[in-house]
């Protein structure tokens, strides 16, 4: 239960993460832009005009490095979405194949889906060198001859498609959320 709610929690941390960062970025580098061209008008002093101008380079760098990793995190929990989706609708395992239907190099999306991995974005994800495919551990599929009824979900964590006893709780195999 604990890793599931870790994955969940990995993947709204690093959504929120993405987004404190481009806000605060934006929302600084306006600022010290601002401030930069104010002191421009001759606020200044003459003999900090130098220093003044470099603390305030390095600190629109700042805000425009918190932007881009803001941004670089927003665009990850995209793809996450986007290769659950491909994974629980489409049932494409295959990097290659996954690779193919997002338009980016397979090479790419094996280091992206390791990377979620390392990060928790999945709950008992592995990638088969061998096959080139990412395993999901499954834990709600229907057993063959079972009398038990199942229904289809669709996960409010991330999206996925899966199934689960009628009536009764289940978890995504992707995120691990808890679904009814």
């Amino acid at each position: 239960m604990a890793k599931m709610k870790a994955s969940k929690a990995a993947v709204a941390i690093n959504s929120l993460l993405g987004h404190l960062l481009c806000i605060t970025g934006y929302a600084l580098g306006t600022m010290l832009t601002l401030a930069l061209i104010t002191g421009f008008a001759g606020a200044y002093d003459e003999s900090y005009a130098n220093e003044a101008i470099v603390l305030s380079g390095i600190s629109i760098g700042l805000c425009a490095a918190a932007i881009i990793m803001g941004t670089c995190i927003k665009r990850r929990v995209s793809r996450f979405r986007q290769y659950v989706s491909l994974m629980s609708m489409q049932k494409l395992t295959a990097i290659g194949d996954i690779a193919a239907r997002t338009s980016r190099s397979a090479g790419f999306v094996k280091k992206d889906l390791q990377k979620m991995i390392r990060k928790r974005f999945f709950v008992n994800a592995t990638i088969d060198s061998v096959t080139n495919q990412i395993i999901i551990c499954t834990s709600t599929l229907p057993v063959q001859g079972s009398t038990v009824n199942y229904e289809v979900f669709h996960c409010s964590g991330c999206g996925a498609a899966g199934t689960k006893a009628k009536g009764m709780l289940g978890y995504c195999d992707y995120c691990g959320s808890p679904v009814r």
